[in-house]
This record gives structure tokens, sequence and C-alpha cells, in this order.
């Protein structure tokens, strides 16, 4: 059978389709940063207990240069207080994974081309996760944010949410918990405006018709998620 999403509600109190609340806000996280060391841009992201900053340097010149275009890159780490499973502050390669995957999501949506031989690198550090896929999804909205207020040139926004299928129903952004006790998950990274699809990641089981499913539930998600970075923003974004 597809699965449906139900309005039965969950352990904190929110129905299947609903987010947790997002707080977000960029510019300075560190006051006492001085011009030679801040950021061209940051930006500050909450969702539920998830809590993400992320920290934009560049266009600079980098390590690798392309004389075409530029390059971006993505430093991805849990603090050792963020979840159950990071306890050190070595990198680990699931670390380096999902900076790949945040670069995947990403560059679609900025103009390279305008940044010859330069390097935009994005800093993303996890304060707290609460879900892996949401978490995520989470960090790319971050991203997003940041790189408004640093001023990159982008073709549009990048918004990115997921939902976990728990027996025939689907669940939107999903606690670790709930997660956990999934048959399979979806996190989807998109640009609303260009009707573009930068990333999509499925893991677990889901039938066809399930993961279609799931792609429709996250393209509809994913343009309220956008719709309220938007307003964060104070852009004048379509929504």
């Amino acid at each position: 059978p597809e699965a449906a999403v139900s309005a039965d509600s969950r352990p904190d109190g929110r129905s299947q389709a609903s987010v947790r609340p997002i707080f977000m806000r960029t510019g300075p996280l560190s006051p006492q940063a001085t011009s030679a060391t801040s950021p061209s841009g940051s930006a500050y992201y909450e969702q539920g207990k998830i809590r993400i900053s992320c920290a934009i340097y560049g266009p600079r010149q980098g390590r690798k240069s392309n004389p075409r275009m530029g390059i971006f890159d993505c430093d991805f780490k849990y603090a050792p207080f963020s979840c159950s499973w990071k306890r050190s502050h070595l990198k680990t390669s699931d670390e380096k994974e999902i900076g790949l995957m945040l670069e995947q999501a990403i560059s679609p949506a900025i103009r390279l081309d305008v940044y010859p031989k330069a390097s935009i690198d994005a800093f993303v550090t996890v304060i707290e996760s609460d879900g892996k896929a949401a978490t995520i999804s989470a960090a790319i909205n971050c991203i997003s944010a940041a790189l408004v207020d640093a001023g990159i040139e982008i073709y549009d926004s990048v918004a990115a949410c997921s939902v976990a299928l728990k027996g025939s129903e689907f669940a939107y952004d999903c606690t670790q918990e709930e997660e956990d006790s999934a048959q399979g998950t979806l996190l989807m990274a998109c640009m609303p405006n260009a009707n573009e699809v930068t990333y999509l990641l499925q893991q677990g089981k889901m039938l066809p018709a399930q993961t279609e499913r799931a792609v429709q539930a996250c393209s509809d998600l994913s343009r309220q998620i956008y719709a309220v970075i938007c307003r964060y923003l104070q852009t004048p974004c379509e929504q």
C-alpha cells in the first residue's frame, strides 16, 4: 500500500505532517571577531532541539582553483556534546561524508562562474542534533542563509527537509527516536523557485510508489521551509 500522512499526534505533540518550530538569525555569531578573522557571512539555525551554526569565508584564494569557475567547499562537524555518537574532536568519516553531501546539495545554487579561481568555504558546526536526516536538512538550510548573509551570488536559496516512513504513514521532520524506528527515510534539497532538486537521499526500504509520495511530500514541505527562510532573511523571495 502507498504511504499516507496521518493526523495522529507524535510524542512531542506534533501531527505527522508538521515541522518543529524554526528560528534563524544571520550576522556575526561572535562579538569578539575582528575584521581579519570574521567570516563573510554567518547564520545560526534552530529546528526544535537541532542547533547549527555556519560561517562562510570567501570568495577567496583557495588551495584548489579552477580558472573557469569557483569552488565550494564545506567543512562539517558535530560538536562532541551534540549527539550520542560523537565523543571526540577528531573528524570522523561520517562527518567527511556529510560535508560532501552538503557540497553537492548547495553547489548547484551558487553562481560559481562569476568566481573563477576562487574558493567559497562553509564551516558548519552542529551544536545539538536530533535526527540525522533532519540535522543534515537543517544544515543545508543554515548554509543557504549564511550564503545570502555573505552576499554570495546565487540562482536561488536551497531549502531541505526529510520525511520518514513509519508503518504505512509518513512523518515529517523526525527526531532521532523516530528515525531509529522508521522503515526508511528520504531527504531532499531543492531550489523551489527554480523547481530544481539539488540532492536526494533515500535510506531504508520503500516501495516505488511510497518513494514517489515521499518526494512529493518533501517538495511541498521544502516550499514551506523556503518561505520561512525568506521571511527571516527579509528578502522579496517568491513563496
